[in-house]
């Protein structure tokens, strides 16, 4: 099982892909010679991308202004997907933000949104795309998830949360989808050079963060491409990162929650 290869009348859709590392994605994967559906929000990003992709015009790139945590919004990406006569390969899921600080005090309504997001959009739209795969028996998903959901931490609770629900779909997709002939792998970074952390209101947590567990969105993707390729169940860039989070899965939680409250940033 691999990455199907570019084919008339077949694309990747990449979520999430306005910046960062769903940005980084979509060059990789055009750069392989796919084609690209371009999925975010904010038109005006994805418009500047796909003009950087389309290059001399020898591929073809859509754009799709959508947001994937609402069900009318998957509905009409889903809608333009069919009218643009293109099948979807390859699935990026990349779609997503963080959310710092203690869980008590954060707003409600931006937990509902992060669980929307996180959860709701990349389980659904995963169900929704991946049975044309399995029919043609070819196709690769990349769930993009997160290190923060190989286990609890406090001061980021509701992100490591969704991660992990992420996480654990794409293991168990790993194994239901091979007999289908299609891969299907979590990437789980660390910390990632992005908005991210100006979004989650994380940027003091991102400046404690030691300079092994952070990287480049193009690294990141990078990575995660080459282990879809391979076939791989999880690809958790640097070996310092991986160090981290075999400490967070084996510690006794009496040792890890306090250590990790405290580079998360404690607020009690």
């Amino acid at each position: 099982m691999a990455i199907p290869p570019p084919r008339p009348g077949a694309a990747a859709l990449i979520t999430g892909a306005s910046s960062g590392i769903g940005a980084e994605l979509a060059r990789g994967l055009v750069a392989r010679g796919h084609d690209a559906i371009l999925v975010a929000r904010r038109h005006e990003r994805l418009e500047a991308l796909a003009r950087e992709l389309r290059g001399d015009e020898r591929r073809r790139i859509e754009v799709i202004a959508a947001d994937v945590s609402d069900p009318d919004g998957r509905a009409g990406l889903l809608a333009d997907v069919g009218r643009s006569g293109l099948e979807v390969d390859v699935l990026v899921a990349c779609a997503g933000f963080g959310m710092g600080h203690a869980f008590i005090d954060a707003d409600p309504e931006r937990i509902q949104q992060l669980i929307r997001t996180n959860v709701e959009g990349t389980f659904l739209l995963t169900r929704a795309i991946a049975p044309a795969m399995a029919a043609r028996r070819s196709g690769a998903i990349l769930l993009v998830s997160s290190m923060a959901g190989n286990q609890p931490m406090p001061n980021f609770a509701a992100y490591a949360a969704t991660k992990a629900a992420v996480t654990s779909l794409a293991e168990a997709l790993h194994w239901e989808l091979a007999r289908h002939g299609v891969t299907v792998t979590a990437l789980c970074p660390g910390g990632v050079r992005t908005e991210f952390s100006e979004v989650a209101g994380m940027l003091g947590t991102e400046r404690r963060t030691p300079k092994a567990f952070m990287a480049d969105a193009a690294e990141i993707a990078e990575a995660g491409l080459l282990g879809l390729a391979q076939g791989k169940r999880i690809v958790m860039p640097r070996r310092a990162v991986r160090a981290f989070a075999w400490f967070g899965g084996h510690a006794p939680r009496r040792v890890w929650l306090p250590l990790v409250a405290r580079l998360m940033g404690s607020t009690g």
